[in-house]
């Protein structure tokens, strides 16, 4: 039977694409020209689609079409099944069910601006911007459509332009200082920032602070404007508003305009701003503005989240950081956590959609009409979005595989961001960017979104201290009060947000199937040096008065949170293995049941599970001391006694960092649990040790995809998408309980060999090295320590650091550049703050060198 030629081939490919996938797939259906053989138009981009039998025949083709400027990104399509000649329908089946193998090709000199390039189409040279990706089905071909824009634009790059970004900024701090001698623009500026935050979170004095919000104001309303402008024709480029009235007053009439369809939320605090600022502004604000015009022209830049990356980036630098603790998830890790969390919402981490028999299709597409996802500290939106992606993905994977007619996945999206995705932030600003952000990546126009503030501050209106999100924690009489004080008319302390405007109405579901969040991981006992250094919680806070009592409602709420957490561990003993239940009964492991230096991280912990539904699932980006740290041991009571705990994500990549989120060197986690009402004795998690990191959102969803359908047979696994490596096993739940105190046992080495040899050692005392058997004692270091040394914040509450001798010699400082080795000697001096001092160093001195944390 004679072989289909590559072209006809490409044609079924193209009509596939177009007819079920939605995409603009056009096949060449002449052979020799020189045009790539599946051209798909895509956000203003042509993708050129190359594919072969040969392997080697569709790379070359790929590169070759990016460098003759013939498509913008180039997919080499390896066909690994050879086509026979067979009816119409038939061939189209069988390319409808075939998988290939798929190699993404970029300009190298494209960078964050392609354009110059794309119009000559000269002096290109091709790079793979991913390697191959094996076994890829036609859905996911759609997916990496419509990921391809993400590989125009490289994380180096956008670095370049964060910079680029700060510089703007801080050239209009400087001018506007410069402007500003007597300091009423930065106090009317000041007050429009005071509503904007809902309490006074800086001195109104710090022009830094003051103009960089101002000028990330206008900023991101400029990307907004030129973005939302193509939806509406009235509505004019913003160059030719700056060329006919000058760009500060051709900004401000831009937005005036757009003001008039709506989109209040996305452009009124920018608007207060301009009217306020002086005609000798005009040259910064044009650097803004022409700078917000190209970040909008670069799709791929709004797709990386580019907005929420400079809101959380240039923010956290100069104000909100270190009070809020409020960091950016990376996007990858935002796609794997959220992957992960609908495929054990769906039950998808046991069967695959494909393999889905057609009952099971239709519960799952139903769940999709219904579901509800929400992240109560939710920033930029960054979750959300991913969230929003995954579940689309899901239902594009229905309609295709099983021919669900009435499953339409934009239908789905539209009723996900309108019904089904809720947001809420304590930073009203962070709201918007969240309300924008969801607006950007739907399908077609909504009519609605549930994206809310609660406000993080004193209100002097009823004379009470919020909490932010944390405010759902308090009864339900004082919600209901909270309503009824909105609807009387005063500036609420929680609003409904969207692009539209603002209302003072607020209304969340009593449960979600979905809670996801990236919390803030502020300690009780955190400093904030920029805002006083001993100030401590909320430091931030410019009124002590305010503080004090943000800082009062704040322990009593995580009092009560306590107790709770010990009601529910009470409970659980009896089903904890004998060793634990020991411990815990001993006088030195009660800080066990305290959640000391864990922080918000876990009242957020358990405002999710407050909120989840049975069944539902949630997502936690952590501090990775919840795997072990003393602080956080209620929390991991809470989740193996209320949850089935399905996947533990860590990093030990070392190039890319052992961090989630972007900004911190704070190693993290990420945690999906379900809910259950009750426990199987055959429940499994699987941990997952990042070896590399994915680098883009599609390396996440595959990596997701790659994790579940390797570990259905097997316990171990080391998996590799495109750049990622993971170690990938499973732990039954008896070892999960019994390694209660330390679950990062499982995940403190991304070695697969040696992981098994000190699981080995774990469980039998043995480690086998060929045909020997090897006996090791082993015993805990609170056998041979009576206690461990103090902590810093102890050691500075004590003590200073002299370099006088002095009758307490002190070991001093654990960076790695000074402190590498157990065996030291004492390189500083301590001098008593208090007479306890003497007896906490008689206490608490030791001769063996314990790492804090690693």
């Amino acid at each position: 039977m004679p072989e289909v030629p590559e072209y006809v081939v490409n044609v079924k490919l193209a009509e596939v694409l177009s007819r079920e996938l939605g995409i603009d797939a056009r096949a060449e259906r002449l052979r020799g020209r020189k045009r790539p053989d599946i051209r798909c138009y895509y956000r203003g981009l042509i993708i050129g689609i190359e594919a072969s039998y040969s392997r080697g025949d569709a790379e070359r083709d790929a590169r070759k079409r990016v460098e003759q400027g013939l498509a913008d990104i180039a997919i080499a399509l390896w066909l690994k099944e050879r086509y026979r000649d067979v009816p119409e329908p038939e061939l189209e089946e069988l390319v409808r069910r075939s998988r290939f193998d798929v190699k993404v090709f970029v300009s190298r000199d494209a960078g964050v601006d392609p354009t110059p390039y794309i119009e000559r189409g000269v002096g290109r040279r091709a790079e793979a911007a991913t390697g191959w990706f094996t076994d890829i089905d036609l859905p996911t071909l759609k997916t990496i459509v419509e990921c391809a824009v993400e590989f125009l634009i490289r994380e180096e790059d956008i670095g370049r332009l964060v910079d680029e970004v700060r510089r703007r900024v801080n050239d209009f701090v400087n001018a506007m200082r410069a402007l500003d001698s007597g300091g009423s623009i930065r106090r009317a500026i000041y007050g429009v920032l005071y509503r904007l935050y809902g309490l006074s979170v800086a001195e109104a004095g710090d022009p830094e602070i003051v103009f960089g919000q101002a000028a990330l104001s206008i900023l991101l309303s400029a990307v907004f404007y030129e973005h939302i402008r193509n939806r509406h024709p009235q509505l004019r480029p913003l160059a030719d508003y700056g060329r006919d009235h000058g760009y500060l007053e051709g900004v401000r009439r831009a937005l005036e305009d757009l003001l008039k369809i709506d989109y209040r939320v996305a452009v009124e605090t920018a608007l207060q701003i301009l009217r306020l600022l002086p005609p000798s502004a005009e040259y910064r604000v044009r650097d803004l503005a022409e700078l917000g015009i190209r970040i909008a022209s670069r799709p791929g830049l709004l797709r990386r989240d580019f907005a929420g990356r400079v809101y959380h980036e240039i923010t956290g630098d100069i104000a909100l950081r270190k009070g809020f603790a409020t960091f950016y998830t990376e996007v990858p890790a935002a796609y794997l956590l959220a992957s992960l969390a609908v495929r054990a919402l769906l039950n998808l981490d046991e069967k695959s959609v494909v393999s889905l028999g057609e009952a099971e299709a239709r519960r799952v597409a139903g769940g999709l009409r219904s579901v509800r996802v929400c992240d109560f500290a939710c920033g930029s939106g960054t979750l959300l979005t991913a969230a929003y992606s995954v579940l689309h993905r899901v239902a594009t994977l229905l309609r295709y595989y099983h021919g669900l007619e009435d499953v339409d996945p934009d239908d789905i999206g539209r009723a996900l961001i309108e019904e089904g995705i809720y947001g809420v932030d304590a930073l009203r600003y962070a709201s918007q960017i969240t309300a924008i952000n969801l607006a950007l990546i739907s399908p077609s126009a909504v009519s609605r979104e549930n994206v809310y503030t609660i406000y993080l501050g004193y209100i002097p209106e009823k004379n009470q201290a919020w909490l932010g999100s944390l405010e759902l924690l308090n009864n339900g009489s004082r919600v209901g009060g909270l309503l009824a004080w909105v609807e009387g008319g005063l500036r609420g302390a929680a609003e409904r947000v969207s692009v539209e405007g603002v209302e003072g109405v607020f209304t969340v579901p009593s449960r979600f199937d979905l809670v996801i969040m990236n919390p803030p991981f502020t300690r009780a006992t955190g400093r904030t040096e920029r805002f006083g250094g001993e100030r401590g919680l909320f430091g931030f806070v410019v009124e002590e008065g305010v503080r004090r009592r943000l800082v009062e409602a704040y322990a009593r709420l995580r009092d009560r949170v306590r107790d709770e957490l010990r009601r529910i561990a009470t409970s659980f003993a009896p089903t904890l293995p004998t060793h634990i239940r020991e411990m815990l009964r001993r006088p030195e492991f009660r800080p066990y049941l305290d959640v000391g230096q864990a922080g918000e991280g876990l009242l957020f912990l358990y405002l999710a599970y407050r909120y989840v539904g049975s069944g539902g699932v949630i997502a936690f980006v952590l501090p990775r001391s919840f795997l072990a740290g003393v602080s956080w041991f209620l929390g991991r009571v809470l989740l193996a006694s209320k949850f089935h705990v399905k996947y533990v994500v860590v990093s030990s990549d070392p190039v890319r960092g052992y961090n989630f989120s972007e900004g911190t060197s704070l190693s993290e986690c990420l945690v999906v649990a379900k809910r259950v009402d009750r426990h199987r004795e055959d429940e499994e998690t699987i941990f997952v040790n990042l070896v590399r990191k994915p680098t883009t959102a599609l390396e996440a969803v595959m990596l997701g995809d790659e994790i579940v359908a390797r570990l259905r047979e097997r316990s171990f696994a080391i998996i590799e998408v495109g750049s990622a490596c993971a170690l990938v096993y499973r732990v039954r739940r008896r070892e999960l309980l019994r390694y209660l105190d330390n679950w990062n046992r499982f995940v403190a080495i991304a070695d697969r060999d040696l992981l098994r040899a000190v699981f080995q050692l774990l469980e039998s005392g043995e480690i086998r090295v060929g045909k020997s058997v090897l006996r090791i004692p082993l015993t805990t270091l609170s056998a041979l320590a009576t206690s461990i040394g103090v902590d810093a914040h102890q050691f500075h509450d004590y003590f200073e650091r002299v370099s006088t001798a002095t009758p307490y010699p002190v070991v001093y400082g654990g960076e790695e550049s000074v402190r590498e080795r157990m065996l030291v000697k004492p390189n500083a001096y301590a001098s008593p703050k208090k007479k306890k001092a003497g007896e906490i160093f008689e206490k608490k001195s030791g001769r063996v060198l314990v790492p804090d944390r690693l």
